[in-house]
């Protein structure tokens, strides 16, 4: 899943958006194995070549979602105890409760409690709490992390995701989504495919080029129903008071009917006197105006988090030395600038050759650098 970008083309039926993207995109979900695996299997030449610059540009891109959605979560600690979080990771185990059960399990659970169980990550939910080990897994499964859960989550709020369901059409997560991007609702929090929820674009720059790209919203056709005013918000940058509306403005016009709307900067357009502070409050969305609801906000606490925890190269040194000594850690270091040394003239000669990466080349390249090792040994030792 992706966070969700504003198209600059008509809409078109493709399945294509965002976090919505597959459940995550960029609210991303990185590409599992098995999905790759049925690249493959599907068109045998993503099986055995790809370029450089997309080896280099996914490991990229799989490494940031990672960072974002998990940055901030702790693998080791169930998030029970903290309540309702404005926003988490969350996971249904299909495997503990499968249909027509449903529950969702924090990362450290899916990590600590679900290993090896078929799991679904539903990227990021608002006021969950976890609900590992309570009597929706039934008596004999208890949480590992936390397991004093004397009763269900009253307040969680739960639709056909934990099935591994996600569309209006009802697809099965990963098996049925691929060469398809989902986007996620900013309201309901549900997944679509472009394809079955054509959209239209509500534009903040108006003059960016075609090709340019604004961080934007997606709100579902149904979430369009129960909140109609979302369809009255003009482009621009103006903060739209929509309290004032009357009844009849506030019907939702025809030719938006069953479309989804994408609004770049969505919550920075939202009024918050008091007239429309109200509105939020009726329509059940008050948390549009609370900053810890934002991905945005979800997404930096997970920078911060990455960036404060990365060791100096100094400090990861100075750990391998009280592991394995001084002599152990320099021939370690050595290896390994050796191995980066090595890999980017193999990259780089691919690169300027204009040739593609197979899989032939990556076992040739790996026994040549087995074959070095094996005789730089009776030296090292």
């Amino acid at each position: 899943m992706e966070n969700n970008e504003e198209k600059k083309s008509d809409p078109i039926p493709d399945a294509t958006s965002e976090p919505m993207t597959s459940p995550p995109s960029e609210q991303v979900v990185a590409p599992s194995a098995e999905s790759i695996a049925a690249d493959g299997e599907q068109n045998p030449e993503v099986k055995e070549s790809v370029t450089v610059e997309e080896v280099l540009e996914s490991l990229q891109e799989m490494q940031e979602t990672a960072d974002l959605l998990f940055g901030a979560q702790d693998p080791n600690v169930c998030t029970f105890p903290e309540g309702y979080k404005p926003r988490q990771t969350v996971f249904a185990c299909i495997t503990c409760t499968p249909a027509p059960q449903m529950a969702g399990v924090c990362y450290g659970c899916s990590l600590n409690c679900h290993d090896g169980h078929e799991i679904v990550e539903l990227y990021t939910k608002r006021k969950f709490r976890c609900d590992c080990g309570n009597p929706k897994f039934g008596a004999e499964k208890k949480c590992t992390l936390y397991e004093e859960k004397p009763k269900e989550n009253e307040f969680n709020v739960y639709n056909h995701n934990y099935h591994g369901k996600f569309c209006t059409c009802d697809a099965y997560y990963p098996d049925d989504a691929h060469g398809f991007e989902l986007y996620q609702c900013e309201i309901c929090e549900d997944w679509y495919h472009d394809s079955h929820t054509p959209s239209k674009s509500i534009r903040y720059e108006t003059e960016l080029e075609p090709e340019e790209k604004e961080p934007a919203a997606a709100i579902c056709a149904g979430c369009i129903k129960k909140i109609p005013f979302v369809a009255h918000i003009p482009e621009g940058k103006d903060v739209f008071c929509h309290s004032k509306l009357t009844s009849e403005q506030l019907i939702v016009p025809e030719e938006l009917a069953n479309m989804s709307i994408m609004v770049s900067h969505f919550r920075e357009r939202l009024c918050k006197c008091s007239g429309c502070t109200r509105v939020y409050d009726l329509a059940d969305c008050e948390f549009l105006l609370d900053n810890e609801d934002d991905m945005a906000t979800f997404e930096d606490e997970a920078r911060k988090k990455v960036a404060s925890e990365q060791k100096t190269e100094g400090e990861e040194m100075r750990e391998l030395v009280k592991e394995v000594g001084m002599d152990g850690a320099r021939v370690f270091y050595e290896g390994l600038n050796e191995f980066k040394r090595k890999f980017a003239e193999f990259v780089n000669k691919k690169a300027e050759e204009g040739n593609l990466i197979t899989e032939d080349d990556i076992k040739q390249f790996r026994e040549e650098l087995m074959d070095g090792q094996e005789r730089k040994r009776p030296r090292l030792e």
